[in-house]
């Protein structure tokens, strides 16, 4: 994984948040995939089905804002800074967090690790 194919990963990842388009979120991940929500909490999803359905089942959330910055590469794993806003109920939620992604030699990631945390405005 280079930069460059990083950042486009990054760019594919959150237009597939956008879309909310099981297509999408599938051509992210391999087929094996981990996706870990967080690191105090025992919820995982494994495999691309599971963590397609989870995706997708939510939802796109109305007013949603991403932005992105990619932090570092290192062989088959990157690190970036990410925060996105939307709307819920009458007011606005924002989260700030951090991806640590591994991958295959396809650019698919096979493990999803994010922190974040949650700000209702």
């Amino acid at each position: 994984m280079d930069p460059e194919a990083f950042r486009g990963w990054l760019d594919r990842y959150f237009a597939a948040w956008a879309s909310n388009d099981a297509d999408d979120v599938a051509a992210l991940f391999n087929e094996d995939a981990v996706y870990v929500y967080g690191p105090f909490r025992d919820d995982e999803a494994h495999g691309r089905d599971e963590i397609v359905r989870r995706w997708v089942e939510g939802g796109v959330q109305p007013g949603l804002e991403t932005w992105f910055e990619p932090l570092a590469v290192d062989g088959e794993r990157g690190i970036a800074h990410w925060r996105v806003s939307f709307d819920e109920g009458a007011g606005r939620v924002e989260l700030d967090g951090i991806l640590a992604l591994d991958f295959d030699g396809h650019s698919r990631c096979t493990l999803h690790r994010e922190w974040y945390h949650r700000r209702g405005v």
